[in-house]
């Protein structure tokens, strides 16, 4: 039986040249998941081909294209360095001339000439990929100048309106407290110190309220303050408790831990949360009186606001003390989602709703985490 004899490739087409190849075509076929590991097999599969004496040309082109990869995926600062190793192949072209090729002048010209042409795929992508992004960081500041320029309107808007209100309030509330005073003098008898009380809780109120808000617009037009605003944390909570006993009401606070080293934002949290439903309990309980209890643990602060106000369905409650008031009798409000959505914003949460021997409660947890638990 005769057997056909194995093919012979004609010099220097050898099968080590085959291989090589193979490398190559491997290299180029994994560039795209893998441009590092893909370069690096173009680089050694065209260095070994150039080598063995088989000559230049589209071999060179597999080098090109894992480089490409490599600056469409990588910065240049990272990918330029690997950009070295196009010297050594194109000196493998050489390396079987006498003397390694150091005695051949072409093989400086090739040095000279070869990695920057091999490298043009490379430039091009990187400069397209620049400008790429800083089209996309101008379009990025475009628009962090248009809500700053919104913040800025917005700021003005309220500090005009909101502002300009409680600068009236504020000053009428002095006006009728000094005609107070002068017809007291005329009359020469005293007069209900209650009404007195009420105008300096709406006066001490009114201007409170103004220093808030121009603290909050000061943080809006990225201002700082010149330390004259209250800072809104439980420190502030005898302040608070005082302004509803102004009202007519009575207010029971009991602390248990302590409550001057809170972290920032869970301390203004949890004052705005107490702010809020004591708020609520004037607003919606007549002549209720309220009751609050701030617990404070390693890992956590719980703040409870009970008042004892007539008892009355979920719905009809929920609707009154979510800021929605029923029958259109008063303008809608955002009173539970705003405590809701600020204790929110620290990883806490709110309950709130009528108690089954009546009144209403409010329940939140803010968890308490130090620079050291980060």
């Amino acid at each position: 039986m005769h057997f056909p004899e194995t093919p012979v490739l004609g010099e220097p087409y050898t099968w080590s040249a085959v291989l090589l190849v193979l490398i190559i075509g491997i290299g180029i076929a994994v560039r795209r998941i893998r441009p590092l590991t893909g370069y690096a097999m173009t680089v050694v599969g065209a260095t070994g081909y150039l080598s063995v004496g088989l000559p230049f040309g589209p071999v060179l082109f597999a080098p090109a294209l894992g480089l490409l990869a490599l600056a469409t995926r990588l910065p240049v600062r990272r990918w330029a360095p690997w950009a070295a190793l196009l010297l050594p192949l194109i000196w493998g072209g050489f390396v079987g001339d006498p003397y390694l090729g150091f005695a051949n002048p072409n093989l400086y010209t090739a040095l000279v000439l070869g990695p920057p042409l091999i490298m043009v795929p490379a430039l091009i992508a990187t400069i397209r990929r620049i400008r790429t992004e800083e089209s996309r960081r101008a379009h990025d500041l475009d628009l962090r100048r248009a809500a700053y320029q919104e913040r800025l309107r917005i700021a003005r808007d309220v500090h005009d309106l909101i502002g300009h209100s409680l600068s009236v309030i504020n000053m009428q509330a002095g006006v009728a407290l000094y005609l107070l005073d002068k017809d007291r003098q005329k009359a020469g008898t005293g007069s209900d110190h209650r009404i007195e009380d009420s105008l300096q809780a709406i006066r001490s109120t009114s201007k409170n309220a103004l220093d808030e808000l121009r603290a909050t617009l000061a943080v809006f037009r990225g201002e700082t303050t010149d330390g004259r605003a209250p800072v809104s944390g439980l420190a502030r909570l005898p302040e608070l408790v005082d302004s509803f006993h102004s009202a007519g009401r009575s207010v029971a606070v009991r602390t248990d831990g302590r409550l001057d080293d809170l972290p920032g934002p869970v301390d203004t949290a949890a004052y705005r949360v107490l702010q809020e439903a004591l708020t609520n309990v004037a607003r919606h309980a007549d002549g209720a009186d309220a009751e609050v209890v701030i617990t404070r643990t390693a890992e956590l602060l719980v703040v409870d606001v009970i008042d004892n106000g007539p008892s009355v369905p979920r719905s009809g409650r929920d609707s009154n003390r979510d800021g929605t008031a029923p029958d259109n009798q008063q303008p809608k409000g955002s009173g539970l989602i705003g405590m809701r959505e600020r204790a929110r914003a620290v990883g806490g949460e709110v309950t709130a709703g009528p108690r089954a021997d009546g009144g209403f409660a409010v329940h939140a947890e803010f968890p308490i985490r130090t620079e050291a638990q980060g």
